[in-house]
């Protein structure tokens, strides 16, 4: 195996890498989004609309 061929590995092997943490990151910001929204729901149907707590 040449440099060159040694050094364009290295390359992809850091795009692929930067791409792969991009994508877990969106969806692990996604997730985050959907617990939040699904804790206001829960949270929502323990006091319902018009109730008010002292």
């Amino acid at each position: 195996m040449n440099f060159a061929a040694g050094i364009g590995f290295i390359i992809f092997l850091v795009i692929f890498g930067v791409t792969n943490y991009l994508m877990m990151l969106r969806r692990y910001e996604n997730e985050i989004k959907k617990k939040k929204l699904l804790q206001h729901k829960k949270i929502s149907r323990l006091y319902p609309k018009g109730s008010f707590i002292f």
